[in-house]
């Protein structure tokens, strides 16, 4: 089950581009895990960018599953996984 979200976070990203945190509703998430990751398509007629979309463990103050989307040079937390 997941529950859709689709607001702006702000990630940060080690050398290989590979998010390592990220920061939602003004709190810290610590990725501890990349579970899989994949690509969409955008309206390119309309020149959106391909999506990237990468599903993560990360902790703040529990361990949750997060689904989030790069779009250009934009990050948004996509799903909460439950």
């Amino acid at each position: 089950m997941s529950r859709y979200i689709d607001e702006p976070i702000t990630v940060h990203v080690n050398q290989e581009m590979r998010p390592t945190a990220f920061i939602w509703r003004k709190r810290l998430y610590r990725v501890s895990g990349i579970l899989t990751w994949w690509r969409e398509a955008g309206d390119w007629w309309n020149g959106e960018p391909v999506k990237m979309l990468i599903r993560v463990t990360a902790r703040c103050r529990d361990t949750g599953t997060f689904e989030l989307c790069r779009h250009g040079a934009d990050w948004s937390l996509r799903r909460l996984l439950d």
